[in-house]
C-alpha cells in the first residue's frame, strides 16, 4: 500500500474533486470525469497566477503545473491546505516567470 502525504481539503461540498498527493505522483479525481494522473517526474515546470474577480475584493492564486503533455491547475480559493499541496508538488522544479508574465498580461 502506498503512503499518501497530502489529501486536498475541499472548500466547497458542491466541487466533486479530490486531490491525493503521492511520494511520485498527483492524482485528481472528478466525477464524473476519469482519474487525472500526473507522474512528478513529468512535470516540466509550474507557474502561480494572482487571480482576481473585476470590481470586487475577491483575489485567490492559481498554481498550475505543466507536463510535456498535460497542465493541471489548483486554485487556493478552492482548497483549504493550497499551500502545503503547492509546496510539496513544487518542490525542486523550475518555476516559468516568462509564462506567468504573459497569463497574467493576457486577463489584466
Amino acid at each position: 500500500m502506498e503512503t499518501v502525504k497530502i489529501i486536498g481539503n475541499k472548500r466547497s461540498r458542491l466541487l466533486f474533486k479530490k486531490i491525493i498527493v503521492y511520494n511520485d505522483r498527483l492524482e485528481a479525481k472528478d466525477w464524473p470525469l476519469p482519474k487525472k494522473t500526473i507522474l512528478f517526474n513529468h512535470i516540466t515546470y509550474w507557474t502561480e497566477i494572482n487571480r482576481k474577480i473585476r470590481n470586487t475584493n475577491i483575489v485567490w492564486q492559481e498554481l498550475t503545473i505543466y507536463t510535456d503533455k498535460t497542465k493541471y491547475a489548483i486554485e487556493s480559493r478552492c482548497w483549504y491546505n493550497y499551500n502545503e499541496m503547492k509546496d510539496f508538488l513544487v518542490k525542486g522544479k523550475v518555476r516559468n516567470s516568462e509564462k506567468e508574465k504573459k497569463i497574467y498580461d493576457s486577463f489584466w
